[in-house]
């Protein structure tokens, strides 16, 4: 009888030993979702903007899905569109061309990043890329009576670094502040300039699954 209750024992414990080592595994890896939104200011302003309104200030906001590693590392997948004020002044046969909109630029990117949990704090870092898709006011002088106002539409590399720290009250419900800064290295000198710049940004994400 002792030596089936050993056995039975044994089995429960090599059991129990097998699901958690399973759990552990399954655990490497971690899915979140979030958003966040903030404000964004031009590291200069259009080349054709008001002299006296260079830094047009904007805002932006992102999407995101985040795959964990373990506790440190993290590749995010993440939309995102900045929208900023575009002022230009423009002079053609004598007339005064003037705009007053808004430029934007949507974004789709991957970035890669390393976090340190501290108790609830969780500073962390990341860097990324991806494409721009930007829509900019133009003008353009058809003849000598006509001045077209269009639409600039292109696409362009987008490069982008973040430091932020989160502030986890339980896996469901983390808020982070970020400063990040970004760049097109690709997009012509003039109106597409501007979409550079640098934004604070408040988030909120949440978890979702783990495998």
């Amino acid at each position: 009888m002792t030596k089936l209750l050993t056995t039975i024992l044994l089995f429960c414990a090599t059991l129990l030993m097998a699901q958690t080592e399973s759990d552990s595994i399954s655990e490497k890896f971690s899915v979140d979702f979030g958003g966040s939104f903030g404000v964004f200011a031009p590291f200069k302003g259009s080349s054709k903007g008001f002299p006296d309104d260079k830094n047009q200030l904007g805002s932006n906001g992102v999407t995101f899905l985040q795959l964990n590693y373990k506790e440190h590392y993290f590749a995010k997948l993440q939309f995102g569109q900045t929208t900023v004020s575009y002022k230009s002044i423009q002079n053609s046969n004598g007339f005064n061309s003037i705009i007053n909109s808004k430029a934007n630029s949507t974004t789709i990117g991957i970035n890669l990043g390393y976090q340190y949990k501290i108790k609830h704090w969780q500073p962390f870092v990341m860097m990324g890329s991806g494409t721009s898709f930007i829509d900019s006011p133009e003008t353009s002088l058809i003849n000598e009576n006509t001045i077209s106002y269009t639409t600039k539409t292109g696409n362009y590399l987008y490069i982008s670094g973040s430091v932020g720290v989160n502030y986890v009250f339980n896996k469901y419900f983390i808020v982070s502040l970020e400063g990040q800064a970004s760049t097109l290295p690709t997009a012509p000198s003039g109106s597409d300039t501007h979409l550079s710049g640098m934004s604070m940004q408040l988030g909120l994400k949440s978890y979702l699954f783990s495998f």
